[in-house]
């Protein structure tokens, strides 16, 4: 992939559920807006969404991405970038977040990487990298337990009034 160019934030841990439990966690928008923000997320290459919160200072509140790789339950990869419209926007240009499953014992090793940080700002980088580890480490477990194997997925785990963005603004197709 020529967008796997760039400094990497990189993060990893075992959850104690089957790789096809936590592809869920990752794949399923409505698991996707507990843990990490409202989208309209496929898991089909070219696909392109957006996440979707309320503005915040200088963040207009979406990012935009494409689906670049799917391979079901071993690996997803997609472009993050702000809008071209966003002219307040502290950074330009595109990165890609990945993510990489492995069996490990009865369990899954999650690898997470964002790809290309050095285009984001000092003080947004450290922000992404408290974030990006509070989300792998304890919410993404979290969803997935709230998930199964064969694809089925119980909102829930992260109650809307519990994660970490607000969301009266957000257009009615983006899942919550």
């Amino acid at each position: 992939m020529a967008r796997d160019e760039g400094k990497v934030l990189k993060k990893e841990a075992y959850y104690p559920y089957p790789p096809e439990q936590v592809w869920v966690a990752l794949t399923d928008p409505r698991a996707i807006a507990e843990w990490l923000m409202p989208n309209n997320f496929k898991p089909v290459v070219g696909h392109r969404f957006e996440f979707r919160v309320d503005p915040m200072g200088s963040y207009c509140g979406m990012t935009e991405c494409e689906v670049l790789e799917v391979d079901p339950p071993r690996r997803l990869a997609y472009t993050w970038a702000p809008p071209a419209s966003d002219t307040k926007a502290k950074w330009r240009g595109v990165t890609t977040v990945r993510w990489t499953l492995a069996r490990e014992g009865e369990g899954t090793r999650l690898v997470f990487e964002h790809i290309g940080i050095e285009k984001i700002p000092f003080v947004a980088r450290l922000m992404m990298t408290f974030g990006w580890g509070t989300m792998v480490k304890r919410w993404i477990p979290r969803v997935a337990a709230n998930a199964r194997p064969d694809g089925a997925f119980t909102p829930g785990a992260i109650p809307l009034e519990k994660r970490c963005y607000k969301v009266r603004s957000i257009p009615a197709e983006f899942v919550r």
